[in-house]
This record gives structure tokens, sequence and C-alpha cells, in this order.
């Protein structure tokens, strides 16, 4: 089993209720194939705090503390989905993040 944390995009939140990731989690599709021989347990579910990202790495580490083994940067957070223009800071987000608690962080979802 695999233990995960998603951080969302604070912006997006009002137009995506994150059907698309929770599929993807289901069907083990998107990013989640790498685990389709895997259970996944969502250890949480966190916004990114507004731009920058102010919030994502509290959120990572927290998920982490609570036994998040994966942190993944919804596709909200990777591509301008699904309005533009999307988040301009996902790649330092995610350096941030593997800094700070050293876990694997996965770029996008579905």
């Amino acid at each position: 089993m695999v233990k995960i944390g998603i951080i969302r995009c604070e912006g997006t939140m009002n137009a995506c209720p994150g059907t698309g990731c929770f599929k993807s989690i289901r069907e083990k599709s998107g990013q989640f194939k790498e685990y389709s021989d895997q259970d996944v347990e969502i250890i949480g579910v966190s916004d990114c705090g507004g731009c920058p990202g102010r919030d994502s790495v509290r959120a990572a580490s927290e998920m982490v503390r609570r036994g998040a083994e994966v942190i993944f940067l919804s596709t909200c957070m990777t591509k301008p989905v699904p309005t533009p223009p999307g988040c301009e800071h996902p790649d330092q987000i995610a350096q941030a993040i593997r800094d700070k608690t050293g876990v694997r962080v996965v770029m996008g979802t579905h």
C-alpha cells in the first residue's frame, strides 16, 4: 500500500471538485498507473494556500508527518486546468516540498 497526499491549486478549487483526481486514483490511471498493483491510501488533500504556493510545504509536511510517502501536485497545479493561466510555480513548489520532507513529489494526478 502506498500512502499519498495531494496538494491542489487554491485558485481552481471553486471550479473543480477534484473528481478527475479521485477518478484517476480509483481507476489507477494517469499518474497512478504505477500503483496498479497496490492499494492507495489518501492521507490528506490540501490546497496550496494561494500563489505562489504559500502553504504547500506546510501542508505537505503535515501529510508526511501523518504517514504520506508520496505527495502529488494535482493536475491543476501542473497544467492550466480547468482554465488558464495555471500555476506558474509547480517546479519550485515541488522542489521546496522535496527539500523539506525528503519524499517523492509527483507532478500531476490525471
